[in-house]
């Protein structure tokens, strides 16, 4: 996918340098949001999104972690395992993921844009190339700062959220949360041992 997605950025660029007298930036900047959208569309089929236990195959998320993405939504589920959970987010200007409490572990991976951190109440200045580790049971909030959105991947463990989930406002997600919707499946709060025993994870590695 980024490799079609950098063949069109350079054909773009290539095709309106020789024929259009319009700025290329103001040109530019109308067909990125749609080259973002297919690239966050091919994202969505990458991963397990279904509501049941994924296959035990390679789930290969090409380009995820670029330094720019635009996805537009404020969550978007894209895989979801046995025992942790995949989540993209963009956290608009002016915007906050908002302040919590999980109890499963969450991991943040920053990839984009500015914000501040605050972990049981201790502030920290976040920006792309930071993780954050935030344990189970422990209050969180992060904001947006700059004139940028805060991108980032989050991975909970176990799974926090519905594996189909896609909200495209915090109000949105906040909603769906309150009415029960938005909840990881049953299937992914499982312990090790029960998986174990219905052979869903097995050491040989052989189904």
């Amino acid at each position: 996918m980024l490799n079609t997605t950098s063949r069109l950025l350079r054909l773009s660029t290539s095709t309106l340098t020789k024929r259009s007298p319009v700025p290329i930036t103001k040109t530019f900047s109308t067909a990125t949001p749609r080259l973002y959208a297919a690239k966050m569309d091919a994202l969505k089929k990458v991963g397990n999104r279904e509501n049941a236990p994924p296959k035990h195959e390679m789930v290969h998320f090409p380009g995820l972690m670029s330094e720019k993405r635009s996805f537009g939504d404020f969550r978007t589920v894209l895989h979801t395992g046995l025992y942790s959970q995949i989540v993209a987010m963009e956290v608009p200007v002016n915007g906050e993921i908002g302040d919590e409490v999980h109890t499963v572990d969450q991991i943040l991976l920053f990839t984009s844009g500015k914000g501040l951190a605050t972990v049981n109440g201790k502030d920290q200045e976040v920006k792309a190339g930071d993780v954050v580790v935030v344990p189970a049971g422990t209050q969180h909030q992060f904001v947006t700062k700059g004139d940028q959105p805060l991108e980032l991947i989050t991975v909970y463990a176990p799974a926090e959220h519905l594996p189909s989930s896609v909200h495209k406002t915090k109000e949105e997600g906040d909603k769906a949360e309150e009415d029960e919707i938005d909840e990881a499946p049953e299937w992914a709060l499982k312990p090790k041992a029960e998986n174990e025993k219905n052979g869903l994870v097995k050491e040989s590695g052989k189904y």
